[in-house]
């Protein structure tokens, strides 16, 4: 099981091959779907729409990735490892607190890519229209 701080550390293409060895079920249709949704999105012209829902497809696919890989494959029993409920309640929050800093931090960065593609996308736009 990877934790978190190497997670963090691995480039794009170590969690892409961390992810390719891994044996994933990808429900059926999937891609299917987000190419269709892409190719909508891209009909569009820059003006109907407000936000792209790129950048949270790609902080969601992240964030199944991170999961994934943490999940420990091929250990012992989980095991309880607090006796106070209270203190794992604390754990349990302080993990998600972490999870959820770091999903918005990666919107963020995702949505000002999103935004400098908005302008080579209209750009695109306004030659195809002529």
């Amino acid at each position: 099981m990877k934790k978190i701080e190497d997670i963090e550390k691995m480039g794009t293409e170590e969690l892409e091959a961390a992810a390719l060895k891994e044996n994933i079920h990808v429900p059926e249709g999937l891609e299917d779907r987000i190419k269709s949704r892409l190719a909508a999105e891209s009909v569009m012209d820059g003006s109907a729409r407000k936000h792209s829902p790129l950048p949270y497809i790609a902080a969601a696919a992240a964030a199944a990735v991170a999961a994934i890989l943490a999940i420990p494959h091929g250990s012992p029993a989980l095991k309880d490892t607090y006796t106070d409920p209270y203190l794992a309640y604390a754990k349990v929050e302080e993990t998600f607190n972490t999870i959820s800093n770091k999903m918005a931090a990666g919107l963020s960065l995702a949505e000002k890519a999103s935004d400098a593609a908005a302008k080579p996308q209209e750009i695109i736009n306004r030659i195809n229209s002529k």
